[in-house]
């Protein structure tokens, strides 16, 4: 009886070792997501160059285009949730809403940085077949800003992408544990 003690304390302790691993890590992840989605949010919301075409002084700013603007939002909410989310990591990490506002949130940093990227691509190469000329060239500021943008919020993809993987890791295995 007395070794069936031993193996259930040695259990506990280690399933009490795994949270606190997890949890560190968790609270990393989501702190440096949150850390990549506000520097993509505030490098394409202060980006801003006003050049010269064809004697005509047009600006270029993320007000430019809808999927711009969805890109600023979605990476400002994306980083918002994640800090308010931080202090509740502790208290809801066994239960499934904290998951599940994760996954919606990945959903959004995804979507966000994808229509960002399609229109920086279009911006930066063109479209021959339909007529659509690179603007890149006249502004190459704004469009270097705005790849690194769009770099830093896939980084923060990547970064809520392995939150979500190991909250459902975590959650399989203290499942399979019971």
């Amino acid at each position: 009886m007395e070794s069936a003690a031993v193996k259930r304390d040695q259990k506990e302790k280690a399933a009490k070792r795994a949270r606190g691993k997890y949890l560190k890590i968790h609270v990393v992840c989501k702190a440096s997501a949150a850390l990549a989605t506000l520097a993509a949010a505030s490098l394409m919301g202060f980006n801003k160059q006003i050049s010269n075409v064809a004697g005509f002084e047009i600006k270029a700013t993320y007000n430019s285009s809808p999927a711009f603007k969805f890109f600023v939002i979605g990476n400002a909410i994306a980083c918002g949730y994640s800090v308010l989310s931080l202090p509740f990591v502790a208290y809801m990490v066994e239960g499934w809403m904290l998951n599940l506002f994760d996954l919606m949130n990945l959903g959004l940093v995804m979507a966000a940085a994808s229509a960002a990227a399609a229109i920086g691509y279009v911006g930066k190469y063109g479209n021959d077949e339909i007529g659509w000329t690179k603007v890149c060239p006249y502004y190459e500021k704004f469009c270097g800003r705005t790849e690194i943008s769009i770099a830093c919020s896939y980084v923060g993809f990547l970064l809520f992408l392995s939150v979500c993987a190991m909250s459902s890791v975590y959650r399989s295995r203290s499942s399979n544990s019971d």
